[in-house]
């Protein structure tokens, strides 16, 4: 199971450069292709998000995860 994470981790890349919202700080995607989740940085949870850029679920995950500082 810890591999499996490691893994993961390994394979976590940032969003690209055109997705703009402070928020992408703690998010990226798996393998390098965007999806229609994004991975936490920190805790590896997949969190669904939409494709038109619309990052309000991201920062509502944020905000009730871990402390949101601006």
């Amino acid at each position: 199971m810890a591999e499996q994470v490691v893994a993961d981790k390994l394979k976590l890349s940032d969003a690209p450069k055109k997705l703009k919202s402070k928020v992408w700080q703690y998010f990226g995607f798996r393998d390098g292709s965007p999806t229609n989740k994004a991975k936490c940085k920190l805790c590896f949870t997949d969190v669904a998000y939409a494709k038109s850029g619309s990052t309000t679920n991201l920062l509502r995950y944020a905000n009730i995860t871990f402390i949101w500082q601006d």
